[in-house]
């Protein structure tokens, strides 16, 4: 568990997807804990699930995807948060 700036969120989120194992997960919270973007490995590519604002799932194949992806889903869920939640746990 650890608070990061949402600055580099982003930039922790795809370091520690490129040594998540097949099961294990990445959860980003805002401050209050009822907006979550979770980031869970697949056998093949990544699943992430939104959940706050808008309950969707999301699929990406390869990290410039999840990048992608993930920037998106930062921004729409964390509008005006500065400091996120940051756990690394198995999903």
């Amino acid at each position: 568990m650890a608070r990061i700036n949402i600055e580099k969120a982003l930039l922790w989120v795809l370091k520690q997807a490129k040594t998540l194992r097949e099961g294990e997960c990445v959860d980003l919270l805002c401050k209050k804990r009822n907006r979550l973007v979770r980031v869970i490995k697949l056998n093949e590519g990544y699943r992430l699930e939104e959940r706050g604002f808008f309950n969707e799932d999301h699929q990406a194949q390869d990290l410039r995807q999840l990048e992608k992806v993930l920037s998106r889903l930062i921004a729409r869920e964390f509008p005006r948060s500065h400091m996120l939640w940051a756990f690394k746990r198995r999903a």
